[in-house]
């Protein structure tokens, strides 16, 4: 009975959410999503998959490692662009910006300098595209 006592309690914690993942919560809005590599490509050197939400929009967010090409996938309403310095302060490269029915899968590459941060924010009237 010990034995089986201890898989059903093993069995339990594989199931628990580990320190890498992190639940969404229904107060901060899922805006979309990012897959980093680091070669152009959109294929080699695979990063990692991060998600970002209505409060980490209007600011810089810095990446973990610096990137070469990504795909982006926003919900509609949204510009999401890429940067080459650490605080934003350099224009960005748009890399998506989606508008009400659209919601885009896009692979965009960098070959120098690498990107290392990226920006997200609500389209404004006059932004490309609207």
């Amino acid at each position: 009975m010990r034995t089986r006592s201890a898989s059903i309690v093993a069995g339990i914690a594989a199931l628990a959410p580990t320190g890498g993942s992190v639940a969404i919560p229904a107060t901060d809005p899922y805006v979309g999503d990012l897959r980093t590599f680091s070669r152009t490509g959109c294929s080699a050197d695979n990063q990692g998959v991060g998600t970002f939400t209505q409060s980490m929009t209007s600011s810089c967010q810095v990446y973990a490692t610096e990137f070469n090409s990504l795909y982006i996938h926003l919900n509609p309403g949204w510009i999401f662009r890429a940067h080459n310095t650490p605080d934003c302060h350099d224009a960005g490269i748009v890399i998506a910006e989606t508008t009400a029915g659209s919601s885009p899968v896009v692979c965009n590459n960098q070959t120098s300098p690498n990107w290392v941060a990226y920006s997200v924010r609500p389209i404004q009237p006059g932004d490309p595209g609207t």
